[in-house]
């Protein structure tokens, strides 16, 4: 059969325009059929072949060369010796093995790619089958309904009934039988004469056998020593997201994450809280190779994960562990027939909540008032013969989204190789019209071995297309502070720029039109993505084996932004240029060279383990940028065709990093447990004289359930361990490459730094220094203590574990401004020019808890899990002179010394005055400087009914922002996560709750809507006071400067606590019996699922679940992307 081709072409940036979602479903399905069909194809062979005397071993090979079949068969079924007489011409292949074999007495058979040898068993000898009944008990005696019998290596099978009984016609020469029921043990059983039998099947103990990998190794997870988390990763798989961040959203303790439903982006991890003053998440490793990120990684590639949170875990890492280690084994392959695995979920997705504005109507009326109250004149009368427009700006702005996940995967070795390929595509179209994400993936794993040498290689290539949201304004906050009386368009705007309604002189808001923001600027991003690493192992002598890992992370993206500079905002229109044309592409490559040295022996009950290696990691980094503006042929948006080149870009970087690592583990009779880890690090980053850090750890463990005293227990409490560890880590991430240097900017003819210098003031081009020589900056510091225990009731149906941390990061990086005195000017983006240094310090602590249990001996299996943490969070030092340093959001975050960072320092609020009596009333003592006496004076005496009432905190008789409070902290005071999944019958739910409890969120959308100083929409609930309807929470509107729309005010504070039911699936899987039958399927499962289905909390905005902007603005929001609704349907088939 010729080799199918299929070539798809693309333009230049790989924009795919002509391939409908049908069409790409069509594509995938077609490309699983071909596989199948020309595996079929390959038992129409014909064999040609002469031979005389040839070993029935040469033969086999000659016949796999031919057929491109394997052949498998029991020892002692052929005698490799015997000789045959071979004469074959273009005989049918059935044909071919039936001549061959059956002088042997062999029988054959076809199964994928393997041809199965057994004997023959003679007509007479077999007989007549015998029926053999019987009965399956679990270990308590209770009989296992829907148990799976069959003999093996045939479709002959039954399952057992409600009582447990089967009945199952065996050959009467004996057979095989398997016995299998999920959450058991499987058994064979070779049956011949007897004709009952009674199974009783044991609980498999799972988990704690499982080996996981810790860096640079493996161990298993009943031996662990430091706080590590294993994620489910079968229950992360059933959401349907574009990163790893947000799969893991509340799956295990001690990991916070925060998701966005715009489309392609990442969700923001942090483990075990804020570690450092600048955003940093923690390191990813993929296969053994350390990644700057894992961005857009398939998460259905993943094979399992593994999260190292405590220094004992992550000291092998070093000075890149102090934010945790996430890391990622992809699938591999396994040893048998080839078999493709396929998924397909196609879904929908929209706002998990609307929030209703006003109309036109009722809109008119408040701002209509909010003039009247301010005695100013209103403008907004709609003329007699004029309709009003009634614009729903959020139906204008938002659509329903589409989301579409295809994987398919085909897996296969023998006894020393094995191999993987896999392949996606994943599209988003978001809520928001305009912005739109695709993803393409690819994977190939193998790996094999060679006498004392095993070898193999990891390498996936990622292509992602991405539309990005328009997002210098936010659209969200623009469609609810568009009044309703703009139109989306019009015919009529005066400047010819797009046409789109915006504010006027009679409602003069200076919200953008949210449409036209999305329209104006057309703003894509390519990127490709080669991640690969090639492995070698070579056990030297038993027990010395010695690793080579090489790996590379190559990073290419392309950004193409249009800004078509419509008119969208009021007395902004654009006159510097007709149209706008930017071009950046970025270029990263990570280069890593590893080589370790394990050592592994065991004397006596005790095991012992050394780990010895060397590492190296190169990245290199390349920047160009150009924008003109003015193109001269419409339509082409090519930068050379610009009219005006404006500004122009560049710059290569590269930074280096040498370490050497090492690990001792030792137990003693699977009891006492020890393990020590070091790294040290040298990295360019930093001066000379502190180049290099070391990162040492260790941790203790005590498996108190095998000693011999605690044997009476152990029926009841099967596993129990205590563990302790402490050590040190790094980090370096918020340091740039040369930021220990001194940096000069220059003025080329784009950047515009010039001076005036002579007598004749004459413009001069020049340059400044932009930051100082400190050649004492060194690696932050985190010191980590934790103490845990890790327990299973019961054979391990209740299990959990309970931890409690202390970590605290010393030599925080800060930056300090630099005064003009010192001689250094201003940045490259013309900001104050500021010095690293370190100075800060921060301490978390807190606790995290885990429980689960698990019911597999029931027809009902089902299992549940729930996980918890607590933390605490405390800045040491800061480094600002003031010893406290402000958000940039309005003020109303403030990061002090001895306080949590981004706590809320807000104005509170005291009511409505409803009278002048109390705004009279409201008075405080006042030292009079001139006669030192003590006088009352009105607090706001500016005040009328209607207006809200402050605190006056610091009692000097006036508002304003020295009455500041500390109000609360965006920090929860925990957060959990609830896992629930169960099958009946071939039917499976699952459910996953996360919530989130204690924290407060600043809702900055809030101040632009129900501020009621500008002509901006107002939420349908919205009472303002009045005279005729006084309002006990919402003051009076008013037009113009007001004390009730002060941003630093607790009126815009609401708690954030929330409930979310995270994902709940349903799925059917075709029993096993009835895929037999197809002698095609080995599984077939369809299933319907939702994500953020329903929510509860109190906060009145889009959602509560905020990304945010850095660490010392929390908890704001301010218009961002909220994560969304999602209903999918899917199907899972393998073959």
């Amino acid at each position: 059969m010729k080799p199918v081709r299929m070539i798809i072409t693309k333009d230049q940036f790989g924009t795919i325009t002509g391939f409908s979602r049908t069409f790409r479903i069509l594509l995938i399905i077609a490309f699983a059929f071909v596989v199948r069909m020309e595996l079929a194809a390959q038992e129409s062979k014909t064999v040609t072949l002469q031979a005389q005397q040839v070993r029935i071993s040469e033969l086999l090979q000659q016949l796999e060369g031919l057929t491109g079949y394997k052949f498998f068969y029991e020892a002692g079924v052929i005698d490799p010796a015997m000789k045959l007489d071979v004469s074959l011409e273009n005989a049918p292949l059935d044909k071919a093995l039936n001549q061959i074999f059956s002088a042997l007495s062999l029988s054959w058979e076809i199964q994928d790619r393997f041809i199965i040898l057994r004997r023959k068993v003679s007509s007479s000898a077999q007989g007549q089958p015998i029926m053999l009944r019987g009965r399956i008990l679990d270990e308590s005696g209770a009989p296992l309904p829907g148990a799976t019998i069959y003999i093996k290596g045939t479709n002959t099978g039954t399952t057992s009934d409600l009582n447990g009984q089967f009945e199952l016609p065996v050959p009467e020469g004996g057979a095989t039988v398997v016995f299998r029921f999920v959450g058991m043990k499987e058994q064979e059983v070779f049956v011949k004469d007897q004709q009952s039998i009674e199974i009783v099947m044991t609980t498999e103990v799972i988990g704690l056998d499982e080996v996981i990998s810790i860096g640079y190794g493996v161990q298993k997870k009943r031996d662990l020593t430091g706080a590590v988390s294993v994620v489910n990763v079968d229950e992360m798989k059933k959401l349907k997201v574009t990163g790893i961040g947000e799969a893991l959203q509340g799956q295990i303790s001690g990991v916070s994450v925060t998701t966005s439903g715009d489309p392609g982006s990442m969700a923001e991890v942090r483990v075990r809280g804020i570690g450092s003053f600048s955003n940093v998440g923690p390191l990813y490793v993929i296969d053994g190779l350390i990644l700057n990120d894992a961005n857009h990684i398939n998460v259905s590639d993943i094979e399992s994960i593994q999260v190292l949170k405590d220094a004992s875990s992550a000291a092998i890492y070093g000075a890149r562990g102090a934010n945790g280690v996430i890391i990622i084994t992809t699938k591999s392959g396994k040893e048998g027939p080839a078999r493709v695995n396929f998924s397909a979920t196609q879904g929908w997705e929209e706002l998990g909540k609307k929030i209703e504005m006003m109309d036109s109507k009722h809109w008119l009326y408040y701002n209509q008032l909010s003039y009247i109250n301010a005695g100013a004149e209103w403008l907004g009368q709609p003329e007699d013969s004029t309709t009003i427009p009634n614009t729903d700006w959020q139906k204008a702005i938002f659509e329903m989204g589409k989301v579409a996940d295809y994987n398919m995967t085909v897996t296969g070795g023998g006894k020393n190789s094995s191999y993987m390929l896999g392949g996606g595509y994943f599209s988003q179209d978001g809520v928001l019209k305009g912005p739109w994400y695709d993803r393409y993936t690819f994977r190939v794993n193998a790996e094999g071995t060679q006498g004392k040498i095993r070898f193999g290689e990891n390498l996936s290539f990622i292509r992602t297309n991405q539309k990005l949201t328009n997002t210098w304004t936010s659209s969200f906050a623009n469609a609810l502070t568009m009044p309703p009386v703009i139109p989306v368009r019009d015919p009529n705007e005066i400047t010819g720029r797009g046409y789109y309604g915006y504010g006027s002189v009679r409602y003069p808001t200076y919200s953008t039109n949210p449409v036209g923001q999305q329209e104006t600027l057309d703003d894509k991003l390519y990127n490709n993505r080669l991640i690969g690493n090639i492995f070698g192992e070579w056990n030297i002598i038993k027990g010395l084996t010695y690793k080579a890992n090489l790996g590379i992370d190559f990073w290419y993206g392309r950004r193409k932004q249009i800004d078509h500079a419509y008119t969208i905002r009021y007395l902004s229109v654009e006159t510097r240029r007709n149209d706008r044309l930017w071009e950046e592409s970025n270029e990263r490559m990570t280069l890593i060279n590893e080589h370790t040295l394990t050592y592994k022996v065991s004397f006596g009950k005790s095991n012992f383990e050394a780990l010895a290696g060397f590492t190296t990691q190169t990245n290199k980094y390349k920047y160009l940028a150009n924008e003109g503006y003015n193109q001269k042929v419409p339509g082409l948006w090519q930068i050379d065709l610009v009219s005006i080149q404006n500004n122009m870009w560049g710059s290569e970087q590269a930074n280096a990093m040498i370490s050497y690592l090492g690990r001792i583990n030792y137990d003693f009779d699977g009891r006492y447990l020890f393990q020590f880890n070091i790294r040290h690090d040298g990295s360019s980053k930093f001066g000379p004289n502190t180049r290099w850090g070391t990162f040492p750890s260790a941790s203790l463990g005590w498996r108190i359930s095998n000693e011999k005293f605690f044997e009476p227990l152990k029926s009841v409490i099967s596993d129990l361990k205590l563990r302790g560890s402490y050590g040190v880590l790094g980090d370096m991430q918020t340091l740039g490459n040369y930021d220990y240097q001194a940096t000069i900017n220059h003025s080329g003819p784009y950047e515009g730094f010039y001076a005036v210098f002579g007598e004749d003031q004459s413009v001069r081009e020049g340059a400044l220094q932009s930051n100082r020589v400190n050649p004492n900056l060194k690696w932050e510091t985190k010191t980590t203590f934790n103490v845990g225990i890790d327990f299973g009731l019961f054979g391990n149906k209740l299990y959990g574990t309970a931890e409690y941390f202390d970590s605290k990061s010393s030599d925080l990086l800060v930056s300090l401004p630099l005064a003009m005195a010192t001689g250094v000017g201003v940045d490259q983006y013309l900001a104050d020019a500021v010095e690293w240094t370190n100075y800060g310090e921060m301490k978390n602590t807190g606790f995290e808890f885990s429980l689960g249990y698990r019911e597999m001996a029931r027809e009902f299996k089902y299992s549940v899990s729930a996980n918890l943490t607590t933390l605490r969070n405390k800045v040491l030092r800061l480094g600002a002179a003031e010893g406290y340093r402000e958000g940039w959001f309005n003020q109303v975050n403030r990061t002090e010394e001895g306080r949590s960072i981004a706590d809320f320092y807000l104005i509170k609020t005291d009511g409505i005055f409803q009278s002048m009596d109390e705004v009279f009333a409201h008075t405080t003592q006042v030292l009079d400087p001139a006669t030192q006496e003590y006088k009352t004076v009105l607090i706001q005496p500016n005040a009328k009914p209607g207006d809200i009432r402050f605190v006056d905190y610091n009692q000097d008789g006036k508002i304003d922002l020295n009455d500041r409070q500390w109000l609360g902290s965006p920090l929860p005071k925990f957060e959990m996560g609830i896992d629930f999944s169960g099958e009946y019958k071939g039917f499976d739910i699952a459910m996953f709750w996360n919530a989130v409890y204690g924290n407060k969120i600043f809702n900055g959308v809030r101040i632009w809507i129900e501020s009621m100083d500008a002509p901006n929409n107002m939420p349908a609930d919205l009472h303002p006071w009045t005279y005729d309807h006084p309002s006990k929470t919402t003051p009076r509107p008013y037009f113009g400067t007001t004390d009730n729309a002060k941003a630093q005010t607790d009126r815009w504070l609401e708690d954030g606590s929330f409930l979310r039911l995270k994902t709940l699936q349903i799925g059917y899987s075709m029993p096993e019996t009835l895929l037999r039958k197809s002698q095609f399927l080995n599984k077939l499962r369809i299933y319907i699922s939702c994500q953020n289905l329903v929510t509860f909390t109190k906060y009145k905005g889009y959602d509560p679940e905020l990304s945010d902007h850095d660490v010392f603005v929390r908890g704001c929001d301010i218009g961002g992307y909220p994560p969304v609704r999602s209903y999918l349907t899917g199907v899972q088939l393998s073959f």
